[in-house]
C-alpha cells in the first residue's frame, strides 16, 4: 500500500492507545519526556495526513502549507533534541555522562535545522509512496549522519535493554530509509519510528519492576 492519507490516519489511530497507556505508566517526572514520544508521533502522522490531503484538493492550500510546516518543525528540529534528552532523563545518575554528548550533538542539529526551516521556509513534493520535504539543507548527507547520531546514539548506549531495541530498530529504519529513499526521509522514517514507538510503552512497563532509586534516577 502506498502511503496516504488513510496510511498515516491509520497509523496513528493505532498509537493512540498506546500514547495514552505510555503517559499513563508514568511514575515520576523524568520519564514524562520518553513517554510522550508516542504521542508526538501519533500527532505526526495526524498532521501528515493533512499534507496528504491538501496534495489530494481535500483541505485548503493554507491549511496544507501548515501542516507541512508543522510536520517538519517535529521531524527535523524536535526530535533531534527530544530524543536524547529522554533517554538521559531515564538513566540513572552514574550513566548519564555518555548521554550528554548525544545532547550537545541534538541541540546543535535541531538549532541548524530550526535556522533552516525559518530561512528557505518547506516545499512539499507528493511521491507514489511518500511525501518529499524540502527546507533547502545545505550538505544534506552531512547533516543526515548527525541527525542519525543525535536521535539513536543515547538510545544504543542507553543501559536498559528495551530502550537499546528502541535504538537499534530504529537505526535500522534510519539507514535503510537514508540509503534508497534520501529524497522522502523525513515522511518515510517517522511513520516507521511511530510504529516502534511501542517499546516505549513496554519500557515503561518493565520500568515497574525496577528498584526506587534506578527508576527515579538517583543511583
Amino acid at each position: 500500500m502506498c502511503f496516504s492519507v488513510q496510511a498515516d490516519l491509520a497509523v496513528g489511530a493505532a498509537i493512540v492507545p498506546v500514547a495514552a497507556l505510555s503517559l499513563r505508566e508514568v511514575r515520576c517526572r523524568r520519564e514524562v519526556a520518553f513517554a510522550a514520544l508516542p504521542t508526538v508521533f501519533a500527532a505526526h502522522q495526524f498532521i501528515e495526513s493533512l499534507v496528504w490531503a491538501g496534495d489530494d484538493g481535500d483541505v485548503s492550500s493554507g491549511v496544507a502549507h501548515a501542516a507541512a510546516v508543522a510536520y517538519v518543525v517535529i521531524a527535523l528540529p524536535l526530535l533531534p533534541l527530544l530524543v536524547p534528552v529522554a533517554v538521559l532523563l531515564l538513566e540513572p545518575r552514574n550513566r548519564r555522562a555518555r548521554m550528554w554528548p548525544f545532547v550537545g550533538l541534538g541541540a546543535v542539529v535541531s538549532a541548524y535545522l530550526a535556522w533552516t526551516v525559518a530561512a528557505h521556509g518547506v516545499q512539499v513534493t507528493a511521491h507514489p509512496h511518500a511525501l518529499e520535504y524540502d527546507v533547502g539543507l545545505a550538505a544534506p548527507l552531512v547533516w543526515t549522519v548527525l541527525y542519525v547520531l543525535a536521535v539513536i546514539g543515547a538510545a544504543v548506549l542507553s543501559g536498559y535493554r528495551s530502550i537499546v531495541v528502541f535504538g537499534v530498530l530504529n537505526l535500522v529504519g534510519l539507514v535503510v530509509v537514508a540509503w534508497f529513499y534520501s529524497h522522502t526521509f523525513a515522511s518515510l522514517w517517522c511513520i516507521y519510528a511511530a510504529m516502534t514507538s511501542v517499546l516505549a510503552l513496554a519500557h515503561l512497563w518493565l520500568r515497574r519492576h525496577l528498584p526506587d532509586l534506578e527508576r527515579l534516577g538517583t543511583a
